[in-house]
């Protein structure tokens, strides 16, 4: 097993307050887990990737692809680690060939990991062999991606985790279990999703999530970490309705959850950059401005005029150019003037996906291109979303798509 450092932290106790805090608890696991549960991490101090020879690879202009877990499953599925390769060099074939230079590859979707983790249970798309994995899919990602000169930035969902059903059969040792069997708030269900959610408000939870990020940052040769729009998954209050009250302080709902996610992701680079600063962290927030607000609690504005909460945020703006509420060049002009206040890079994410949804993607050959395109004169990149809506199609867009790759080709190798 990799040996894993470990990470000074420093206990907020400011933000433990009112009873909301749970008493700390060293089961003789890890160090690493050990110092998490102690309180939120902000690491001070660490070696770099670059002491162990590796610099990673990042481009000025981004021009990415999107491979979530609905991409890896198949090709992870046949099981042996020589042909996972295999898949996985096919799709960076691919991937190259259109002039992608950066994957982000879904390595955490639900509180697991297709990676080696103290931290987070084994994914369930990771082959086993007597509860062991056959191999590690995310070293093999590394190692193939950077013969293809792709930069790997692991995508991970903070606070989106598995089943119930998931859970009960988790072995106990896991931080999530624990707070699960104890009935936590930390971890709660949400009407109409069949997924249990971490509670962000917790220091808590914001250091184990700190500490994932850090902990792939520190263990693989990747190049940046990234994560999408899971934010809060609901506007209900009774979803950290005991928590707030004992918390905010003042505060109204919204910004306190606003507060509570800003700080999660201050941690998140806290954390990331300790390992070393090279590596990038991006968000990918939803590409409407005020739903981030309203529905996420996500305060972009505050992420791209501030400090220490990434080095790119990539919206994702899969809207057309004649969408009535949103269309795509009002949109990303949107975008520019909230990154123009501050020295984050803006990317566009386009989604790929909408040809075969939506008549204006549909009906018009090379559209993702054209606004890749305009993405690109305006922005610092570009990304597609995701690998098989573009490459994996269903069969009646085969020939729809192989249009579009031409197309998409023409712009990103220009």
């Amino acid at each position: 097993m990799k040996r894993l450092k470990k990470l000074a932290v420093l206990i907020l106790c400011a933000a433990l307050m009112c009873g909301c805090n749970s008493e700390e608890n060293n089961d003789g696991r890890s160090d690493r887990l050990s110092q998490m549960r102690s309180g939120s991490v902000v690491p001070v101090q660490a070696e770099t990737q670059q002491e162990s020879g590796y610099a990673p690879l990042n481009y000025e202009i981004q021009k990415g692809m999107w491979l979530s877990y609905i991409d890896l499953a198949p090709m992870l599925e046949v099981g042996s680690e020589e042909e996972f390769r295999g898949n996985y060099t096919a799709a960076c074939e691919n991937i190259v060939s259109v002039g992608c230079n950066t994957v982000y590859v879904h390595v955490r979707p639900f509180g697991d990991a297709l990676y080696s983790s103290e931290l987070y249970p084994v994914s369930s798309y990771v082959p086993l062999e007597n509860g062991q994995p056959l191999f590690d899919p995310l070293e093999v990602i590394c190692e193939i991606s950077h013969d293809f000169e792709l930069s790997v930035h692991a995508w991970i969902n903070p606070l989106r985790c598995q089943s119930e059903s998931f859970f009960e059969n988790m072995d106990s040792s896991y931080q999530t279990k624990e707070w699960y069997d104890e009935n936590s708030d930390k971890i709660q269900s949400v009407e109409n999703s069949g997924n249990l959610w971490l509670n962000p408000a917790y220091p808590e939870v914001r250091g184990l999530i700190a500490e994932g990020a850090a902990e792939i940052a520190e263990n693989y040769q990747v190049d940046g970490i990234h994560y999408d729009d899971y934010f809060y998954p609901t506007t209900e209050k009774s979803f950290d309705e005991q928590c707030y009250a004992q918390m905010a302080q003042g505060q109204t709902l919204s910004s306190w959850r606003l507060d509570n996610i800003s700080e999660m992701c201050r941690d998140i680079y806290s954390a990331v950059k300790s390992v070393d600063e090279r590596i990038e962290v991006g968000i990918s927030p939803q590409g409407n401005i005020e739903n981030n607000y309203d529905f996420m609690y996500a305060d972009v504005r505050e992420w791209c005029a501030g400090t220490g909460y990434c080095d790119y945020i990539l919206p994702q703006i899969y809207f057309g150019f004649n969408n009535s509420v949103k269309p795509f060049e009002q949109t990303l002009q949107d975008w520019s003037d909230i990154a123009a206040q501050g020295e984050v890079r803006l990317i566009i994410g386009l989604g790929v996906y909408k040809i075969g949804e939506e008549s204006e993607f549909t009906d018009n050959q090379g559209i993702i291109a054209r606004q890749a395109e305009i993405a690109l004169d305006k922005c610092q990149g570009t990304a597609l979303y995701t690998y098989n809506s573009l490459f994996e199609p269903d069969y009646d867009l085969v020939n729809r798509m192989e249009t579009e790759i031409q197309y998409v080709a023409q712009v990103l190798k220009a």
